[in-house]
């Protein structure tokens, strides 16, 4: 620790031992404590009671590693930067005293396309490995007090939408994964359905970053070969994502004008922005019991471009049906009833008949120019 670092610690209204563990830690660490009013507020707090330069939140409950701090600090020595992030792994306690390495879990490969493609279509950024200039906290705005879950996600979605991020690629800490009840106090749920909370809090993100955030922005992402505007590589990528964070109604809608977009057949760039809508690390089977198979069906049957979009989603499932032998099943009865859907895999229109679409390149970084201006940021709001 630096002579010019402030260590601070919120107390957001604990009922262990918190206050004495804090007091023992010496005059360089100070100690706040104040009623449980949830981590946003606490974060918020915390935010607003120090002055550094740099801003690095962590739990109480992970293990930081010795060298993260200069890892991360040395990505921001580029003044283009404003935050930066690592890797982490996971561990667990057992009740003998065992500690059992669990690996990092879901990690995307960062080798290809921007950060922030990455960074919206799944959560994976943890707050304890990243370190964020406070000029880019200040502003994004403040943490969202309407998130109880998910809160550090909507936070970096914001971050990465409006201000320029680095990757480090290293383990900046240890995150402990707990067996038991898990959330705000009055929010609390059992380890083994974190997912659907997840997956609920997500979905209230990316519903409101589809009002603010402009297809522009996401055309930004792409390039075309021959100079024009990859608006149909746009509305593919932003209904891929909005498709993984279950906003069915809002991807839906941008399949369908993807696919009335141009009758020129797909772009090989333009297919794989199609197999990832059903390739995340969420589950897609309650997509499909909310009639997304359906859905797909009627797009598959509208156009020979619509069975061309189809055809390439379902081969994108089959990465999921590798991956996830229980949620095999439940998915693949889905395709089934898809019907015409799950045949356009096999059956979609010959490329070599119609006129190919302009080459679609992903940029690895969006243009600054291309970033959204934080006085169009809209934090989420509702409960």
């Amino acid at each position: 620790m630096g002579d010019a670092d402030q260590v601070l610690v919120i107390d957001d209204g604990s009922i262990d031992a918190t206050p004495e563990v804090a007091r023992s830690a010496g005059p360089r660490v100070r100690y706040i404590r104040q009623d449980n009013q949830g981590k946003s507020s606490a974060l918020n707090r915390g935010l607003a009671e120090t002055s550094g330069e740099f801003v690095w939140i962590c739990d109480d409950d992970d293990i930081l590693r010795p060298h993260a701090v200069a890892a991360l600090t040395g990505a921001l020595d580029d003044g283009a930067v404003d935050w930066a992030f690592a890797r982490y792994t996971r561990f667990q306690d057992d009740g003998d005293g065992t500690r059992r390495d669990l690996g990092t879990g879901y990690w995307p490969d960062l080798s290809a396309g921007s950060l922030v493609r990455h960074i919206l279509e799944d959560a994976f950024v943890m707050q304890n490995a990243a370190l964020v200039r406070r000029s880019a906290y200040a502003a994004v705005g403040p943490f969202s007090t309407a998130m109880p879950r998910s809160l550090d996600y909507e936070m970096f979605v914001r971050l990465a939408v409006a201000r320029p991020c680095a990757y480090v690629d290293t383990i900046a800490f240890d995150q402990r994964k707990h067996p038991g009840d898990r959330g705000p106090a009055a929010q609390r749920h059992a380890a083994n359905s974190s997912e659907d909370v997840w997956r609920r809090f997500d979905s209230r993100i990316f519903a409101n970053l589809y009002e603010y955030a402009p297809l522009s922005f996401f055309e930004a992402m792409y390039e075309c070969s021959d100079g024009s505007v990859p608006r149909r590589a746009a509305l593919l990528q932003r209904g891929a994502i909005m498709l993984r964070h279950d906003c069915m109604e809002q991807g839906l809608t941008d399949l369908a004008a993807a696919a009335g977009q141009s009758a020129a057949a797909l772009d090989p760039g333009e297919a794989v922005i199609c197999r990832h809508v059903l390739a995340g690390k969420n589950n897609p089977a309650m997509l499909w019991e909310r009639g997304l198979a359906q859905s797909l069906r009627a797009l598959s049957d509208g156009s020979r471009v619509g069975r061309q979009i189809v055809g390439e989603i379902l081969a994108g499932m089959r990465w999921r049906l590798r991956r996830d032998p229980i949620g095999r099943w439940s998915s693949f009865r889905g395709m089934i009833s898809a019907g015409g859907a799950v045949g356009a895999v096999h059956a979609m229109t010959r490329p070599a008949l119609m006129h190919r679409a302009a080459g679609i390149a992903e940029r690895d970084r969006l243009p600054p120019s291309a970033l959204i201006s934080p006085d169009d940021l809209r934090p989420v709001t509702e409960r």
